[in-house]
């Protein structure tokens, strides 16, 4: 009965009616504000990108993270996990637009089932485009619906937040000569790099206090070097 009541509880911690409220996401959008980022020197000359971060919501108000893993037949970062998105181009009439343009080009899921809620801040990576994480709800999402981009996307899958959250769930790793950063390992699925980042900060900012303070704080630091 006590088992019973606590996994209630812990589900109710990550549903739709807990998180997803108005008043939540703006407190979460106020918070992604004065998140910590790494401490980088970005390149001015690089351009600038949008991606989509959706929670799902399914038919018992249950939620979870979208991700895609990228294809084999690109030319950066093949296999890894990240959120549907890209560069933003001359055409795409704001961050918002480019994320949902590239993520109906990637994986077929067309705009008018994302709600979006919010944006930023900008991360600026070393070496890399500057990009914009675009906030976002899809609701009754089936896996099946999506019409995958094979040349740019292998495979697209949900996590659950529970096991995003999970405190088990977490590991650190630190970059040769560059910062450490969040990892989450969930099953088979290795979420790191910019991704880790980006569903790091937006887990500490969106979830409630008590669920946020249980999970580690990982401070940007730059490792030593020897003069």
């Amino acid at each position: 009965m006590i088992l019973q009541k606590q996994a209630i509880r812990l589900s109710s911690s990550y549903s739709a009616e807990s998180i997803l409220s108005p008043e939540n996401r703006s407190k979460c959008l106020k918070c992604l504000q004065s998140v910590p980022m790494p401490k980088t020197k970005p390149n001015r000359l690089q351009p600038e990108a949008s991606v989509l971060v959706p929670v799902c919501i399914d038919d018992k108000g249950e939620t979870s993270i979208l991700y895609t893993r990228r294809s084999g037949l690109l030319s950066r970062h093949v296999h890894q996990i990240s959120f549907p998105g890209g560069i933003k181009d001359p055409e795409d009439a704001s961050f918002e637009d480019c994320a949902l343009r590239e993520t109906e080009e990637e994986i077929g899921l067309p705009r008018s089932r994302v709600e979006i809620w919010g944006s930023g801040p900008m991360l600026k990576p070393p070496n890399a485009a500057s990009i914009m994480p675009v906030y976002a709800t899809i609701r009754n999402l089936n896996l099946n619906e999506l019409k995958l981009n094979k040349v740019e996307v292998e495979s697209a899958f949900t996590i659950p937040i529970s096991e995003l959250a999970s405190p088990n769930n977490f590991r650190y790793t630190q970059f040769k000569q560059s910062y450490s950063g969040p990892v989450f390992i969930v099953g088979d699925k290795r979420i790191w790099g910019i991704t880790g980042i980006m569903t790091h900060n937006f887990l500490q900012c969106l979830l409630p206090k008590e669920e946020s303070s249980k999970r580690p704080i990982i401070k940007y630091i730059r490792p030593y070097r020897a003069k």
